[in-house]
């Protein structure tokens, strides 16, 4: 996304992340890498559907910088 450009693009497939850390107000949606996700092409595979989520003491401090990623170990940040 460029920066003051906003569009919207309607999608099953999305995730929440800050555009800039530490700046709470840049929260956004942002489409899913798994919209070419194809439970065809994956029989043993399945996406589960998520309708509400938390956000814990833990994610607002990576959000606003003040806990680096690197503090989360193994593959979690």
């Amino acid at each position: 996304m460029v920066t003051g450009e906003r569009y919207r693009i309607k999608t099953d497939k999305a995730f929440v992340n800050v555009l800039t850390i530490g700046d709470l107000s840049s929260l956004r949606w942002i489409e899913s890498p798994l919209k070419y996700f194809s439970s065809s092409d994956h029989s043993d595979h399945q996406l589960c559907r998520v309708h509400y989520a938390a956000l814990n003491f833990r994610d607002v401090m990576l959000a606003t910088g003040k806990l680096p990623p690197d503090a989360i170990p193994g593959t979690y940040s």
